[in-house]
C-alpha cells in the first residue's frame, strides 16, 4: 500500500512537470484548464497528497492514525474534484478515460481505508 502511494506520487510530480515544461502536447482545453489553477489548486492538491503519503508511513509503522489521514486525503479529494468539475471543466478535460481512472482510484482509496480500519478494530494498528 506504501509503494502504491509512493509511486502515484511519483506519477503526479513527474505529469505536472512534463505539462508545464512543454512536453506533453495539451489540446485548447487542456491549456485552458492548467492555465486557470490557482494556488488554491496547486496547495489542495499538496495538501491531498500529503496527507496519503502520511497515511501509508502510518500504515506501514503500523500507526492507527493512519486511517484518519487516509479519509482526510479521500475526503478533501472529493471536495476538490466537485470543485474542479463545476468551476474548471474538470471533466471536459479529462474526459471518459480519465473519469474511468479517477472511478478506479477511488475504489482502491475506499479498500485502503476500509482495510486500515479494520487493521485498527483488530488493534494491529497501535
Amino acid at each position: 500500500i506504501s509503494v502504491f502511494y509512493f509511486l502515484s506520487a511519483g506519477w503526479v510530480i513527474l505529469s505536472f512537470v512534463l505539462i508545464y515544461s512543454g512536453l506533453i502536447p495539451l489540446n485548447e482545453t487542456q491549456k485552458a484548464y492548467f492555465q486557470s489553477q490557482t494556488i488554491f489548486d496547486h496547495g489542495s492538491t499538496l495538501l491531498i497528497g500529503a496527507s496519503n503519503l502520511t497515511g501509508a508511513v502510518l500504515l506501514f509503522l503500523l500507526r492507527k492514525r493512519a486511517f484518519d489521514f487516509f479519509v482526510t486525503g479521500f475526503g478533501l479529494g472529493l471536495v476538490v474534484t466537485i470543485y474542479q468539475i463545476a468551476a474548471k471543466n474538470w471533466l471536459g478535460v479529462v474526459g471518459g478515460p480519465g473519469l474511468i481512472g479517477a472511478v478506479i482510484g477511488w475504489g482502491i482509496n475506499i479498500a485502503i481505508i476500509m482495510y486500515s480500519k479494520r487493521l485498527a478494530a483488530r488493534l494491529i494498528l497501535k
